[in-house]
């Protein structure tokens, strides 16, 4: 039996869990054994998120050590924003006290003063929200699959011939800020046009609001479902923004399946066909006849579970 600790660490709270697979190589979803979630407290600085980040994977190695004999932990995967580039973590907006922080180098010599001894992996996000649906979710069984998480802004992750793809700096998937129409919208990163600033949950709904929308405390949920003009014709410049951004996306990395995570996911299947069709239009015939563009199968639990799959993987 192989246990791993899976930690999500998101600008508000961290997630994590103590697995158990059956073995490194076990295909199936690792049974959960214990989770834990504690607040990240960005606000609190650098050293309350360390702590925070130590504090919940040391009570879960505790519990392993209390509860289950002869328990060894194999491995320790912690998913976050942004990437590491030599070492240091880069494009932290929602965490940006961490932005330049050694965390592995940190994380394994705090780690080690508490007797935690186990190979540390630390991956983006979006990377592990891939990952997860490629071995144990909705792209099990493909090799090439690209995850796109669509929340609040919009992540994406690789998986190119069975391997996680990562770039030169380990910043590759960053498909939210591809730009798909410059005259677009602002993004959260200062630059116009951008997946995310068209695409996104909160830029759907200002968007909306911006054109003068009269739904109360619009969401795209609300949006996608109203009778009213306006909110039919956001939705339709929605679908063709995806279109193009999803063409680029297959034109690009030729996948399988394009896996689809955040709140924007849970949108009815009539989203979904909406956004193929608009993908067809601008993506090569050859290329896109086979893709799928589908909901994620873990929900919520896909980071954690993401986490966990690096310690499995590697």
């Amino acid at each position: 039996m192989a246990y791993v600790i899976g930690l999500d660490i998101g600008g508000t709270k961290i997630e994590g869990i103590l697995a158990a697979a059956t073995s490194t190589s076990d295909p199936s979803l690792p049974k959960v054994i214990k989770k834990i979630r504690v607040p990240t407290d960005a606000a609190g600085g650098r050293s309350k998120v360390l702590n925070n980040i130590v504090v919940a994977i040391t009570s879960l190695c505790g519990y392993g050590k209390e509860n289950i004999p002869g328990f060894k932990l194999k491995g320790i995967g912690i998913g976050t924003a942004g990437f590491l580039k030599k070492g240091k973590l880069e494009m932290v907006p929602n965490i940006p006290c961490l932005k330049g922080v050694r965390l592995r180098d940190i994380l394994s010599r705090q780690l080690w003063q508490r007797k935690i001894v186990a190979p540390l992996y630390i991956e983006n996000d979006s990377i592990c929200f891939a990952l997860a649906e490629f071995m144990f979710g909705t792209a099990k069984g493909h090799r090439n699959v690209v995850g796109v998480i669509v929340g609040t802004g919009i992540g994406g992750g690789l998986i190119l011939d069975g391997e996680v793809y990562r770039g030169r700096d380990g910043g590759a998937g960053h498909i939210g800020h591809t730009t798909i129409d410059p005259r677009g919208p602002k993004c959260g990163c200062g630059q116009r046009g951008h997946f995310e600033s068209w695409c996104s949950g909160k830029h759907i709904t200002q968007r909306y609001i911006a054109a003068g929308g009269k739904i109360p405390n619009p969401d795209p949920r609300k949006i996608f479902h109203s009778k009213e003009a306006l909110a039919r014709k956001i939705m339709s410049e929605t679908y063709d923004k995806f279109g193009i951004a999803f063409a680029n996306i297959i034109n690009t990395f030729n996948p399988e399946v394009i896996v689809l995570g955040g709140g924007v996911s849970n949108l009815p299947e009539e989203f979904y066909r909406r956004v193929m069709t608009a993908t067809r239009k601008y993506a090569y015939p050859a290329l896109s006849a086979n893709v799928k563009i589908v909901k994620n199968k873990l929900g919520d639990s896909a980071g954690v579970f993401g986490a966990a799959a690096l310690a499995l993987k590697n």
